[in-house]
């Protein structure tokens, strides 16, 4: 290499180096004690002022932490010492708590689910050592990022009750208000913003949580879950869980989407883009680990600031399918269920099977355990009409075995002789040389329903802490193994019966051991739920093939 070019990168080397050393940067501290700050938020006050003015539906209140001091780089319009404060909307489902600095959600609370883990009291979602959410914005080429600047907040009551926060500061000479629209009904932030005295076009870049909380008992299964997942405007949802991200590696989603999330087994954070709007791109980066699983990952989502305004909204709350659907953008598919491969065919399957199980619950008020064991016999019920035509083709075939087997012998040397008389055989008794395949497609059918249950199981936060007889759980995997052997026994039982008056067959004897030793072993640590639904759906096939056994022996004799 040429030395003139060796002594330049030297230099340059050495003046990256002490740059910092020499001219130091001052800046103000993200307030890291505001996100673990615990506010008792005061109970809605009655208006006095208006008789018919509505009473508010949360309950507001902004506590001012310890003082920080204003930094050289922050450009913003405000006294030299600015408080840090969280400002905390208390509404029916949720407490969301906001930070000036940054105006960004710090947390979020949801009183309807408690946390399974060493951790008492009710959900919540938050990120250590920063706001949940993290705002920068690109103005005049600078990239400036919001949660060092202090903003002043108005608050407010909308029309309908709702809660208003609207944030302003100025940023690097231009005037930034983002405002909170808080529905108390749903897990929504209506989101918008403007950037007015600015020239050019500007950026909004989202910061998404590099984490999520570990809300299971299960905090294995909990961190492998986490993953992030977006919608490109024309394709399909699609996943990245952190486990398949190496550490700092990038992936650009150059194309707009509709909305981006992170997620764990049951809740997510989503911002979700408004009709007729996208976000411009989505980056998503790999962060170093600390053993085997993946715990942090990073993502940032683009927005165009167009006439000097945007707009979002902000969904932090369960994966439960109402919540996801009332968002609508197909944000029910934040969680796509199945493998890369296989989620063409198990999400629509998937999506199908929850409806349905939603269905039974609502209409018959019962446990989903009693749900999974009604919707395991009414899927053997469905195919009750294939298992006896596909078995009575079955017979079929034993009763052309014996003719079958005389033409190969007698035309053994002479095989298109041979195929002719077969194929008059197949048409003289009105079947084909596919019937035996027919007798299979019953066995396969259930099984699309298996995969999707299993993928269901694993994020449908509606069988999350349901209880059910010895079960305290049916998401999670019985504890005493009682489910998956009675789920065993009852797979042989089906084989023993189905083998009972049949042409001896040693492969199918010995599958008959086999495959329900594989099944109980596969299925021993899955959600108990599973194996009470695969139970119940064996044991409804039992009179079945009981019924069928018998007209097979009956066919013998004759």
């Amino acid at each position: 290499m040429d030395k003139r070019l060796l002594i330049a990168l030297l230099l340059t080397a050495i003046v990256v180096a002490v740059t910092p050393v020499l001219f130091p940067t001052k800046r103000a501290p993200v307030p890291a004690a505001a996100q673990k700050d615990s506010v008792t938020t005061a109970p809605p006050a009655a208006s006095t002022s208006n008789a018919n003015q509505q009473q508010p539906s949360a309950a507001l209140e902004t506590r001012a932490l310890t003082p920080v001091a204003d930094s050289a780089d922050t450009v913003a319009s405000t006294p030299t010492a600015v408080s840090p404060e969280i400002t905390s909307v208390n509404t029916p489902r949720s407490i969301y708590r906001f930070t000036n600095f940054g105006a960004a959600p710090v947390s979020v609370s949801m009183r309807d689910y408690k946390n399974l883990s060493h951790n008492d009291g009710p959900v919540e979602i938050s990120t250590t050592g920063r706001s949940l959410l993290h705002y920068s914005l690109v103005l005049r080429g600078d990239t400036i990022p919001l949660d060092r600047i202090p903003f002043q907040l108005q608050q407010s009551q909308g029309t309908n009750g709702q809660t208003l926060l609207t944030y302003r500061a100025a940023v690097n000479g231009a005037n930034v208000a983002i405002a909170y629209d808080i529905d108390p009904s749903r897990y929504i932030l209506k989101t918008s913003g403007r950037v007015e005295n600015t020239q050019g076009t500007a950026f909004l870049l989202i910061d998404m949580p590099s984490n999520m909380p570990i809300t299971e008992a299960d905090s294995v299964s909990d961190l492998r879950t986490r993953s992030y997942s977006y919608k490109p405007a024309r394709s399909n949802a699609r996943g990245v869980p952190f486990a398949k991200l190496d550490s700092a590696e990038t992936k650009l989603e150059a194309e707009p989407i509709t909305w981006a999330a992170v997620r764990n087994k049951y809740f997510v954070v989503g911002v979700i883009s408004p009709a007729g709007a996208t976000f411009d791109e989505m980056t998503i980066t790999g962060a170093p680990r600390v053993g085997k699983i993946a715990r942090d990952a990073s993502a940032t989502v683009v927005k165009a600031v167009k006439n000097g305004t945007f707009a979002f909204d902000i969904y932090v709350g369960p994966q439960q399918q109402t919540q996801l659907l009332s968002v609508g953008r197909d944000f029910d598919h934040v969680n796509p269920y199945g493998w890369s491969f296989l989620q063409p065919v198990v999400n629509p399957i998937a999506a199908l099977c929850i409806k349905l199980l939603l269905w039974l619950h609502d209409t018959l008020k019962v446990s989903y355990g009693w749900v999974l064991i009604l919707f395991g016999v009414l899927i053997r019920l469905l195919l009750w009409p294939l298992n006896q035509t596909a078995m009575r083709s079955q017979l079929k075939m034993q009763e052309l075995q014996p003719r079958l087997a005389e033409i190969q012998k007698k035309y053994k040397d002479n095989p298109d002789k041979q195929r002719q008389e077969m194929m008059r055989v197949y048409s003289e008794a009105g079947t084909s040389p596919f019937a035996a395949l027919s007798g299979c497609l019953p066995m396969l059918l259930p099984m699309p329903v298996l995969f999707a249950l299993f993928f269901v199981f694993q994020n449908t936060i509606e069988f999350r802490g349901v209880p059910f007889l010895w079960l305290t759980d049916i998401s999670i995997k019985d504890p005493y193994y009682i489910l998956p052997l009675l789920m065993g026994i009852s797979m042989y039982l089906l084989s023993w019966i189905g083998l009972r008056n049949a042409p001896p067959n040693p492969q199918a004897k010995m599958m008959s051991y086999m495959f329900p030793v594989m099944m109980t072993f596969f299925l021993a640590s899955m959600a108990s739920g599973l194996n009470l639904y695969y139970t119940a759906q064996n044991i409804a096939a039992l009179p079945q093939q009981w019924i069928l056994a018998k007209e097979r022996q009956k066919a013998r004799r004759t």
